[in-house]
């Protein structure tokens, strides 16, 4: 069979009607919505080959841009697969790579002789080195600054205005600005926006080298179209109209605006909501079936997606006749919520691969508890795009503070930290403390301080910062880790050292990763009643057991809800969907409640089988523990589409057994659960000789004078019984269990 006839027969046998449509349509302006699943990818690269084969385009003349280089690889091995022995091919590309080539190829429209390419480490390295010219390193942070000056340079390229910036240095930062961009001139640099803004600026401002990249390349598409920002849709527009009008043969953009997440990293979803308005007479094809998930999965999904107005209007639909219904558990904290979620993978998994269950969550620092769990039942686990929570640099950064405080002979983190939040000791300081250390190899790092002060190695501003250093660790009380942890944290000023020195996100994200780890810390001292050495034992060796489980090939997928765009799994499991978590605190009352929707969205469509969603009554947030509603979302699924139960009562039998229940399909009816009410059971009293097979560890209590809280730890003493519990407002106390109501 030849190239043709084998294509052809893919066409009629693989293609449904809109797929076709998009594939063969030869000319014109053509926007493809593509729902999730609904293979877009093959889409794309079936219509490059139909132009190749049916209409006999040159391939040199046609870009496909994409947004990451295992895309452009993707796409180029399925095109070989069509066409294996193609002469010339397609440009196939990310943008970035894509504006580089053509910049190299026309480097004397450029008045270069050359030029160096730099990443964005070292677009860093370069504005601090000059931040430290000026002595402006204290007031202003390179990685913060360089998203600014983006959006500075694009409004001068679009001739936009810029937002109000309330800044109290407005003139040093935009001399920064510019001197910033003179180093770059001087050393002939040019950073990774500087690729795309140059490329837009050649294609806007020279005529002759817009006619020719216009006659050459006459067909374009762009994968991922909902998160192209302004600059790429402004580079398109400049290599497909002239005057506003089509100046080439074809343009096919692809994506789905209901999968637009990254409005933080740029992406503007208007992009492609107006699409049709800026390329004149675009067709728009929407691709609605799904492969991927089962119908009901895909009419959560519709449901839920409905409710955002910004939008073209689709619905999901799915031959599979799979027909497992998905569930929303409730439970009582985010402790029970880990170890259910644990008790459900250990049953998938005598049924499944680990690598096809997938934990998805909001944010970063959901990842610790639900670790912790599967860590205890020797469940291996990957988190994907993101680091185990005991690795993170934040965390590494305070475990050293804490081992100091153990260990005084600790080098490895006395080294980390002593210039951590910045002390003015740099690295020639290090260099003297390591040698006067080694010459004393048996004293502490408070011994050597001391000698080096004594000897006057040190500036007197480095004997000052190393006073400072040394009085952080008097009178720690190491019976306690959490106030030892909030003693470092405070003192240090730890928290705007992370506001300064990383982008908005990013130290929100560390933020809530410290919050967590003293919310670790508290809840070690309630489970264990033991002091700072066995908290940091008991990290040390769960440290030990993740490393050996990363030798497994077989582990449960973790990853954030944005980490999980582009994937699919079999068994999906949705953790947290709680107000103030998703939608996030950030997003509440703000037009991105629309995003965080969008998120779940992605979410839900990871999923091919199987979906478990779970929200909890109590979570601990920032170190105490709140009562939490379950996000808005859940109420806008249709109670018929889902099993719906409360599991605040249950107990780890009755868990084991409805999970099984619930992945046999057994129990397949829809909850009465309304999520909008308190679906507590009625108050029942316990006397003294019930209250030791009453109460449960994780049950919620109340107590007249305190109110509601959850039980830790159990303590039968005689005839009595008394219960640790961590009340809501009222933080931990130990009460004699007649005075306490089951909930």
């Amino acid at each position: 069979m030849t190239p043709v006839q084998s294509f052809k027969s893919f066409i009629e046998t693989q293609l449904n009607s809109q797929q076709k449509r998009a594939v063969t349509a030869a000319h014109g302006s053509y926007l493809v919505i593509a729902g999730a699943g609904s293979g877009k990818t093959r889409v794309i690269t079936a219509r490059i080959t139909n132009l190749i084969l049916e209409h006999n385009i040159e391939p040199s003349s046609i870009i496909a841009l994409t947004f990451t280089n295992k895309a452009a690889q993707e796409m180029q091995h399925r095109i070989q697969h069509f066409l294996p022995h193609l002469r010339t091919k397609p440009y196939i590309a990310t943008f970035h790579a894509y504006c580089l080539m053509l910049l190299k190829k026309n480097i004397h429209l450029l008045n270069k002789e050359t030029f160096t390419v730099i990443d964005a480490q070292d677009a860093q390295k370069l504005l601090t080195s000059i931040l430290k010219d000026r002595g402006l390193e204290r007031l202003f942070n390179a990685k913060q600054l360089l998203p600014m000056f983006s959006t500075i340079k694009l409004s001068q390229l679009l001739k936009a205005e810029l937002p109000e910036w309330n800044m109290h240095h407005m003139q040093q930062f935009i001399e920064l600005y510019n001197e910033y961009g003179q180093q770059k001139r001087l050393s002939n640099y040019l950073d990774f926006d500087d690729l795309l803004y140059t490329t837009y600026k050649l294609l806007s401002s020279n005529e002759p080298f817009k006619l020719k990249h216009i006659n050459n390349h006459r067909h374009i598409l762009i994968d991922e179209y909902q998160d192209t920002n302004t600059i790429q849709h402004a580079l398109l527009k400049e290599m497909s109209l002239i005057n506003n009008n089509f100046a080439i043969d074809s343009v096919c953009a692809v994506g789905d605006e209901d999968q637009s997440i990254y409005s933080w990293r740029g992406a503007t979803v208007q992009n492609i909501l107006e699409f049709d308005k800026e390329f004149p007479n675009t067709q728009t094809i929407k691709l609605e079936q799904n492969y991927r998930s089962t119908q009901n999965i895909l009419d959560i999904a519709n449901h839920v997606i409905k409710n955002n107005t910004q939008r073209n209007h689709k619905q999901l639909w799915s031959s599979n006749i799979h027909n497992h219904k998905p569930m929303i558990l409730e439970c009582l904290s985010d402790l029970q919520e880990a170890s259910i979620i644990t008790q459900l993978i250990t049953i998938l998994g005598k049924k499944e691969k680990r690598s096809d269950i997938a934990i998805l969550y909001r944010t970063h620092y959901q990842s610790r508890v639900l670790e912790e769990a599967l860590l205890k039942e020797a469940v291996p686990y990957k988190i994907i795009g993101g680091i185990q929570f005991y690795e993170r640099k934040e965390i590494k950064d305070m475990l050293a503070y804490l081992r100091l405080c153990i260990n005084p002979y600790d080098r490895i983190s006395f080294f980390r930290i002593i210039n951590c939040p910045l002390r003015g000791l740099g690295e020639k300081f290090e260099e003297i403390f390591l040698q006067i250390w080694n010459q004393n190899p048996l004293s502490t790092f408070l011994d050597i301080i001391k000698i080096i002060v004594k000897q006057d190695l040190v500036s007197n501003k480095q004997k000052i910062s190393l006073a400072q250093f040394a009085q952080l660790f008097e009178n720690i009380i190491i019976e306690n880790t959490a106030k030892t942890l909030e003693h470092f944290i405070m003192e240090t000023n730890y928290i705007t050292y992370l506001i300064d020195n990383h982008e908005k996100k990013e130290a929100e994200e560390k933020r809530e990763n410290i919050s967590e780890f003293i919310r670790a810390a508290n809840h070690f001292n309630e489970k264990q009643n033991t002091g700072l050495s066995q908290f940091l034992d008991e990290i040390a060796l769960m440290q030990e057991q993740i490393k050996k489980e990363d030798n497994s090939t077989d582990c449960i997928q973790m990853m954030t809800l944005h980490a999980a765009k582009g994937l699919e799994f079999k068994n999906v499991i949705l953790a947290g969907l709680e107000e103030g978590i998703l939608p996030s605190n950030q997003s509440i009352g703000q037009e991105n409640v629309e995003e965080e929707r969008r998120l779940f969205y992605v979410g839900i469509t990871r999923a091919q089988e199987k979906l478990f969603i779970t929200t909890s009554k109590y979570r601990n947030v920032f170190g105490k523990l709140d009562e939490q509603r379950p996000s808005r979302f859940l109420q806008e699924i249709p109670l018929n589409l889902v099993q719906c139960q409360p599991a605040t009562h249950w107990s780890k039998t009755g868990f084991q057994t409805f999970l099984q229940d619930w992945v046999d399909q057994k129990n397949n009816h829809s909850g009465v659960v309304n999520f909008q009410k308190n679906n507590l059971h009625p108050n029942k009293p316990i006397n003294e000789t019930e209250s030791s097979c009453k109460f449960k560890r994780l049950q919620t209590v109340s107590h007249p004078t305190f109110g509601l809280g959850i039980a830790h730890t159990i303590e039968q003493k005689g005839d009595k019984v008394f219960i640790t519990v961590q009340f809501a407002n009222h933080g931990s106390k130990k009460i004699e269990g007649s005075f306490l109501t089951i909930i």
